[in-house]
């Protein structure tokens, strides 16, 4: 029965975890719709282009993607460019980072996107890291059996039937006469 608890203890602590991982990942930041003429050159967005736009840009990216992270810069009246940067890997191992130019029209760019940093997200991921890790405490101390005597105390003796030694006893009685 104990190890059922344990295990469920265990599961609880792990499901928290998870939560609190996920919430970290995805707090602090948010993107707010910005006009293209607001953004400065080399700043950081996230660019949602035209389906026509994704189908273009896969042969260059490998996937399609309708939203794209990168550095804006305006390159004429009636195109801007992206960087995007590139992880080259090898057998699991990012072995180097480069950055692909991306050459889009205005009218393939549907909205362009800043990030900002996020005070109520901040707040909530402080607030279930708090909740998270007091969770976690309470689980690891139900693990501790809170009927074990403290340092400064003795452990009480057995009763008085269970005092016998244990293994044989062998008894001789002499009676003189």
């Amino acid at each position: 029965m104990w190890q059922l608890e344990v295990r469920a203890c265990q599961l609880r602590t792990n499901s928290v975890a998870l939560l609190i991982a996920g919430l970290a990942s995805t707090a602090c930041y948010n993107y707010v719709p910005v006009s293209l003429q607001a953004v400065q050159s080399k700043e950081e967005v996230r660019v949602r282009v035209t389906d026509a736009a994704a189908m273009r840009l896969s042969k260059e990216l490998g996937a399609i993607a309708n939203e794209i992270d990168g550095q804006i810069a305006r390159e004429g009246s009636d195109s801007l460019s992206l960087g995007v940067s590139i992880d080259k890997s090898y057998r699991g191992t990012t072995v180097g980072t480069t950055t692909q130019t991306l050459f889009l029209g205005r009218s393939e760019v549907l909205e362009v996107r800043k990030r900002e940093f996020s005070r109520s997200r901040t707040v909530l991921v402080s607030a279930g890291t708090v909740v998270g890790f007091g969770l976690l405490a309470a689980g690891i101390s139900q693990l501790f059996d809170a009927n074990e005597p403290s340092d400064n105390s003795s452990t009480p003796p057995p009763p008085p039937a269970l005092r016998r030694p244990a293994g044989y006893h062998l008894a001789l009685r002499i009676r003189f006469p």
